[in-house]
């Protein structure tokens, strides 16, 4: 049954770009339908994979509107929608309702330190922008962003905006994970996106895991989640470890051209190019990312 929520394995989409660095919608589709097929529960696109903030506002429309069109109806769609601006990121949350994602998901603002009040009225602009049946989902990544949506915030927003039905919390923090879920009364979504902490995660009742490298290896993650669900145990642990090895192999590699150049290897899309600020891969970093892709890939 489809289930339009954020829950399981959800894939943080990156943004597949030709040489020159233009947006490649044909790689795009082909992705997008490749995870589909790999059994993922959710897809997550224009977020930090995504490198949504070094997208134009038309280039993030571009990609929301191809991965709706490509997977609406077999998997779940969140937008990720925070821009520099408020205009901005009500724009791409009115325009993700638009074109039939299922939610939007709203990252704190970044860069400039805001306080609880300040955050609250951000958050209560986004949860207004679109119709009262939209789902909105908050994305807390308080290391890049400077802000953290505490779990305090949540509640007070949870308790006066019903479209906000969940939070992806990108830390390693397993207590926080706990805390939203008891400061909210009524079922709220937790997702964790730290990929080493997938199993503990859900044993203390999240939701699920929103991941990068979980496109690259989605049935490394499928594998854990569905062993989880199924009460077997020593096989969700024996897919974490292998998770946690691959995590560990990947650490100082820059993580969205080695997504990019893991996918390429796999024929999944057709560049690996990034955009500044990220780096060329060394020959060293090359090697590595090829060895797990014979690792742990089912090709």
């Amino acid at each position: 049954m489809f289930v339009k929520s954020m829950h399981g394995i959800v894939c943080a989409i990156v943004t597949p770009m030709t040489p020159s660095g233009e947006i490649d919608a044909g790689s795009l589709r082909k992705l997008s339908a490749h995870l589909v097929k790999s059994g993922i529960h959710g897809v997550y696109p224009t977020g930090t994979n995504g490198e949504g903030i070094l997208l134009s506002a038309e280039e993030r429309r571009e990609v929301a509107k191809t991965v709706v069109d490509e997977v609406s109806g077999r998997s779940v769609v969140v937008i990720q929608c925070t821009a520099a601006t408020v205009e901005e990121t009500l724009d791409h949350i009115r325009h993700a309702e638009r074109i039939g994602a299922d939610g939007a998901g709203v990252m704190t603002p970044f860069f400039f330190g805001l306080d609880h009040e300040t955050l609250k009225k951000f958050y209560s602009q986004a949860l207004t922008a679109a119709g009262p049946g939209f789902f909105i989902y908050a994305y807390n990544i308080p290391s890049h962003t400077t802000n953290d949506l505490t779990p305090v915030l949540l509640k007070e927003l949870a308790e006066k905006h019903p479209n906000l039905v969940g939070i992806k919390f990108s830390d390693s923090d397993l207590m926080r994970i706990q805390d939203y879920m008891r400061a909210v009364p009524r079922r709220i979504d937790v997702l964790i996106g730290c990929d080493s902490l997938v199993l503990p995660a859900l044993t203390l009742g999240a939701s699920g895991t929103v991941s990068g490298p979980a496109m690259v290896f989605p049935h490394l993650f499928v594998g854990l989640y569905n062993a989880f669900k199924n009460n077997d145990y020593e096989q969700a642990r024996d897919f974490q470890r292998k998770i946690i090895e691959m995590d560990r192999s990947l650490r100082g590699i820059p993580a969205i051209p080695a997504i990019k150049t893991m996918l390429k290897m796999q024929g999944i899309i057709e560049s690996d190019f990034s955009r500044i600020p990220s780096r060329p891969l060394t020959r060293e970093e090359y090697g590595t990312l090829e060895s797990l892709v014979k690792k742990y890939s089912i090709l």
